[in-house]
Formats: structure tokens, sequence, C-alpha cells
């Protein structure tokens, strides 16, 4: 039997790895990877054995892949790629790829994929195995997956920035012009690194001066990253309120999570 082994480690539980390849496919699958004439718009894979893979272009219309030969969350799926030689869907032909994920700690996953019995391309089988084996292959897949994993493991919060008092924006003190100077550049270094999604000043009815949308690993990170703010640092009187924000809300913001799912 011949294959293609890729594998990647992600910094996201075994649950979350599982999940964001099986439910969230279209966010990390390669758009340019389609069989059908419209665009990818999004990819069905019904949780089930015997359940349907395929792909659905922007136009509405479908292309099948294969289906699923064996579901096992968290652990392992296996599914029968049906496209031949020409990544035509043919439905008398069969590989299979087999996804294990395997933990490696409680915020740590391996997943393994093997595309198994690339014999059955025949003449074509060298061909195949070099365009599975290649930068464009499964690895480019599995690269885009575990940064979409690893988000996806991440906390999200939204802190409202509550200043000392109602007419702060009006009558800032030296020092405090200061301190909030220093407050943007700090946010707008975090946003290039990508902790920060947004940030930026709002008209709070509620009394809040600004809002970031913060995204970390853990809850130290976020109290870390709160109380370096030199707008807190400086003790100017400055509070943060933090608030959860759910993963699904953050997929819509950025207009990413797919059809499917929605």
């Amino acid at each position: 039997m011949s294959s293609v082994k890729k594998s990647i480690s992600v910094r996201a539980s075994q649950d979350v790895a599982f999940r964001v390849f099986t439910e969230r496919m279209a966010l990390w699958w390669p758009k340019e990877h389609h069989i059908g004439k419209a665009a990818l718009e999004s990819i069905v894979l019904e949780p089930r054995v015997g359940g349907r893979w395929a792909e659905r272009g922007a136009d509405g219309s479908e292309c099948d892949w294969g289906r699923v030969l064996a579901w096992e969350p968290p652990s392992r799926v296996v599914l029968a790629w049906q496209l031949d030689a020409e990544f035509q869907y043919n439905p008398k032909f069969e590989t299979e790829v087999e996804i294990r994920f395997v933990t490696e700690g409680a915020a740590r996953t391996r997943v393994e994929l093997e595309h198994k019995h690339l014999e059955r391309f025949g003449a074509a089988e060298a061909a195949m195995i070099k365009s599975f084996e290649s930068k464009d292959g499964w690895q480019l897949g599995l690269d885009a997956f575990g940064a979409v994993a690893e988000r996806d493991a991440k906390k999200h919060f939204l802190l409202r920035l509550i200043p000392p008092r109602p007419t702060f924006a009006m009558d800032m003190t030296e020092s405090e012009r200061r301190a909030m100077g220093e407050h943007v550049a700090y946010w707008t270094e975090h946003a290039d690194r990508g902790t920060v999604v947004a940030f930026g000043p709002v008209a709070d009815p509620k009394g809040g001066f600004g809002v970031a949308i913060v995204s970390v690993e853990d809850d130290a990170t976020l109290e870390k990253l709160t109380r370096e703010d030199p707008a807190i640092r400086h003790a100017i009187g400055m509070r943060y309120e933090i608030s959860p924000m759910p993963r699904v809300v953050l997929g819509r913001l950025g207009g990413s999570a797919p059809r499917e799912n929605a």
C-alpha cells in the first residue's frame, strides 16, 4: 500500500482540533482546491458513517468528493477520497484519508493525516503522490488548519475602558494625556501582534471611554495584558470591565463563518 503522511502539532485541545477539522473545514481548506465551476463557498461533511463529503459553490451547486468511512470523535475520522487522477468525482473509485487527533497535553494536539491506497491511481500513482506531497498538497491545508485551530482555542473578551469621571475626555490633565497616548501606542502594538482583534474610542452611554476585543490563551494572559496597559499602570483612575465574547460572534464579525455552521 502506498500513501502520503503529513502531520502538524497545534496549540489546541483534542476536541477543538477535531471540531475545527470536521465542522469548520471551509475556513482552512485552500479555496483554489475545488472541482466545481463556481468558486468554493463551503464544504459539506456529514458527521456520521456514510455521510457526504462535498463542496458547495458560490452559485449553490454541489460536487461530491467522497463519504465518511469512520467517525470517532474526537480522536479519528476516515474519509473516502473519490476523486480520480483528473480530480473528477468517480463513485466507483476510492482512496482513503485517515486523520488521527493525538493528545499531547491539555492544550496541544498532534494531527496525523495519511492518504492511503494511492496505488489505486494505477499509472498515475507517482504523479499523484508528488501532488499530495508537494507544498500545495496536504501540507498547505494542514498549515491553514493549524492557524484556525489555534485561533479557535483562544479565549475572546470584550474590554470596556471606564474613565474616572464623565468629563474625562474634555478635561484631561497633562499626565493623563501622556498616559492615554501611551495607551493607544500599547494597543496598536498588540493589534500588530494579533492579540487584539479590534480597539478604539466609543461614545458609550454607560460611561465607557473605549473598547477592545482581545484574543488570549488563558486568563493569566488577559490579566497581564490589562495590568500593563499604561492607562492602568499610571494610576490615572481608569479601570476595565471585561466580558467573555462568544467565538461565533467573532466569526461573523470577520465574515468568515461557513454558511453551514452559521
